[in-house]
């Protein structure tokens, strides 16, 4: 559910991006040129600077789901967050064929819920 409201907000924001920003109305070809890339912009920053930010993407958070690395629980890394929004292009194209496999565990780190996230507590 929360790809899917993350979708939704990156369309919608992108769609704002493209008509009030850069004017795209001079036909189909200018829309799409200038839509794209402002989808691609909100979805880079939803994802990678909102994960490293807020340790998760407005969806996430609505949904009260962090994410975090997964061998020491701690934030996650811009490399580690970059290289997991790319492949979540890649695994979006195939996902209803893995059968509802996501992106939740990849490049190191996992999404978790965050009232069963473990705070150490130093002994």
């Amino acid at each position: 559910m929360a790809a899917l409201t993350d979708g939704l907000v990156v369309l919608l924001v992108g769609l704002a991006l493209s008509q009030r920003v850069f004017h795209a109305t001079d036909g189909v070809a200018a829309f799409l040129a200038t839509f794209i890339p402002c989808v691609l912009a909100a979805s880079f920053v939803n994802h990678v600077f909102g994960t490293l930010l807020f340790r998760g993407s407005v969806a996430k958070l609505l949904f009260g789901l962090r994410v975090l690395r997964w061998k020491d629980g701690r934030r996650p890394r811009f490399w580690q967050t970059l290289g997991r929004w790319l492949f979540g292009f890649v695994v979006i194209v195939f996902q209803f064929a893995l059968e509802g496999a996501s992106v939740g565990q990849a490049c190191g780190l996992r999404t978790v819920r965050r009232r069963d996230e473990r705070v150490a507590v130093p002994q």
